[in-house]
């Protein structure tokens, strides 16, 4: 997947472990907390007869039965966030499931946008209150500055969970931020993984769009002014590997615009969704034989062939593996005198560190560095040179 956010021109991909097929669900991404999970203080998710109506989710409930949705967001870094209202009192985002919503897909964009002014860049449902058809949820994303409706206003708290959870009634939402918390910090690589198939797989696929099919919501003059910055890193004629290809929008956009530069560019795409890949054989038959099903940590092509530029989001894998990933590309994929590039988009009003910056903080020197053109740190691409 070369997108990572449905509909808002930002991008994420899919990759490191095999997953059941789309659709499987509850095992997908195993026992909600990952390893390690302990439920928070005993008695806090107590209705008023002194039920449990708040418990630890074990498989994902059916998405008809989903009528309201609390989100707990996470922000770059690892801090928790709520709201504070006007009355002075500090919540949680939430809301209903409209008519023709997808909780997922829908219902987990829009009201944290409505409420917070806060862009979700995952999701992960961690808890359900049966009882009120209430879904727990945590968010990874971050602040929201772009054209969609949001709550600029929103007074938004950030702190570590256990400040915010101290500044919540004793209750569900109280016991969601501390089970949330540790759900985010302990999260392993399947349900990382499970997390990404289950939202943008769907969302890239009902897509109207070839832009929107590679997770970009916006027209293709705005996929062009915040993609082309990719092919600043090219320096010589040869092959390309877009390592989450969705329909495989950019990587036939990198050949032409490369040529447009006087650049020979032979377009390859790889994607961990096999729906994914389907997608892009339709769209583009003439790449047939460049277009594979594989993850980024372990795909080699079967001619055991590398790559002149091999390009990649920073977001494929979790933050923890980016480090194991792009040593794994250098060895493994990128030719002598290629170059591996490293991709960051973010929403407007992200503040997400830039491709240069991700690199730069794993120690590995970065050759160059180019932004797409449009708000400040929403696209950026850094190189490395092999």
């Amino acid at each position: 997947m070369s997108g990572r956010r449905p509909g808002a021109g930002v991008g994420a991909h899919l990759y490191g472990v095999h997953m059941p097929p789309p659709g499987a669900r509850g095992s997908a991404a195993g026992p909600v907390g990952g390893p390690g999970w302990t439920h928070a203080a005993e008695g806090d998710g107590m209705d008023d007869a002194g039920r449990t109506a708040y418990e630890p989710l074990g498989q994902d409930p059916e998405p008809a039965s989903v009528r309201r949705v609390t989100f707990v967001p996470f922000f770059p870094g690892g801090l928790a966030g709520a709201v504070r209202g006007g009355d002075g009192m500090v919540r949680l985002p939430s809301g209903e499931v409209l008519p023709g919503e997808d909780w997922i897909l829908d219902t987990a964009a829009r009201v944290p946008l409505e409420t917070a002014g806060y862009y979700r860049q995952r999701v992960h449902p961690f808890a359900w209150d049966a009882g009120q058809q209430r879904l727990y949820a945590w968010l990874d994303g971050d602040r929201y500055r772009g054209r969609r409706p949001h709550a600029a206003d929103a007074d938004l708290v950030v702190a570590d969970a256990g400040t915010i959870a101290g500044m919540l009634p004793q209750g569900p939402e109280r016991r969601a931020v501390l089970d949330a918390a540790r759900s985010f910090r302990e999260q392993d690589d399947a349900s990382y993984f499970a997390d990404n198939l289950r939202l943008l797989e769907p969302a890239y696929l009902r897509a109207t769009t070839p832009e929107g099919g590679s997770g970009f919501g916006r027209e293709p003059e705005q996929w062009r002014a915040r993609r082309s910055m990719v092919v600043e890193a090219l320096h010589k004629d040869g092959t390309f590997l877009d390592v989450g290809c969705a329909n495989g929008l950019l990587m036939d956009s990198v050949r032409r615009w490369a040529a447009e530069r006087g650049r020979v560019i032979e377009p390859y795409g790889v994607d961990f969704a096999p729906r994914l890949v389907e997608l892009a054989l339709r769209r583009l038959p003439r790449w047939a034989g460049r277009l594979a099903v594989g993850n980024a940590l372990d795909w080699r092509p079967a001619d055991g062939g590398r790559f002149t530029f091999v390009h990649t989001l920073a977001d494929c894998v979790p933050e923890r593996r980016l480090g194991d990933l792009v040593r794994r590309l250098l060895a493994e994929l990128v030719e002598p005198g290629g170059r591996l590039l490293v991709s960051v988009y973010q929403a407007e009003g992200g503040t997400a560190p830039t491709a240069a910056e991700r690199l730069a903080a794993l120690g590995v020197p970065v050759g160059g560095s180019a932004s797409g053109t449009g708000p400040e740190r929403t696209a950026t691409t850094a190189w490395v040179d092999a």
